[in-house]
């Protein structure tokens, strides 16, 4: 059975996203990509794995797909631009009780109860389920315990206020953690009890 691996960028105070707004990560969906070349390295070695990627409808309709798609182009020659080819070659399924088709290739929607859809997409296909959020889909994923491993890229930045995806106490254990010379720190956890 597939893994759901939930990957947010957070910052130090375990926010991922600030009231105050501004740009706080290391690296957005901007081209400027300002990770080391180790992070850059692990990063893609692990998208390797995935088989799909889980999103929300208003991450694609906000442009995440078509961004991905332009940045493949962009970083065609770059050998750590494999993730953004990936993006465009794996199963894509976007959440949405809305939409009733995708216009976007190789990105199915999926409708109906969230930890039953997760569950279909676990028993099907190969290679891992990848989430990068956005916060209601990711808060959703947790409420629902369906997230098999969650990966925060820890951002050198405090906010003091912002969304967290956490709404009660969730016990986890930690897979390890990884810091890099760019400031981010990648720690991975599963739930207590889980494999």
């Amino acid at each position: 059975m597939r893994r759901l691996v939930l990957q947010m960028q957070t910052t130090v105070d375990g926010r991922v996203a600030s009231h105050e707004g501004g740009s706080w990560q290391v690296w957005g969906w901007g081209d400027t990509w300002t990770w080391d070349e180790a992070l850059k390295r692990d990063f893609n070695a692990a998208f390797a794995s995935v088989g799909c990627i889980l999103l929300s409808r208003p991450m694609v309709e906000q442009g995440y797909l078509d961004h991905w798609m332009r940045m493949a182009r962009v970083l065609r020659g770059d050998a750590h631009g494999s993730f953004a080819r990936r993006i465009g070659e794996v199963e894509k399924v976007v959440l949405s009780d809305r939409l009733t088709a995708s216009r976007w290739k190789r990105t199915a929607v999926a409708r109906g109860p969230l930890a039953q859809t997760v569950d279909t997409l676990k028993r099907s296909g190969t290679g891992d389920i990848i989430c990068f959020g956005g916060t209601g889909l990711a808060r959703s994923l947790v409420a629902a315990a369906v997230v098999d491993e969650y990966q925060f890229y820890v951002n050198p930045t405090a906010v003091g206020s912002g969304e967290s995806i956490f709404c009660t106490t969730t016990p986890l254990r930690l897979l390890g953690s990884t810091s890099y010379d760019c400031g981010i720190v990648v720690n991975r956890y599963t739930r207590c009890g889980g494999e």
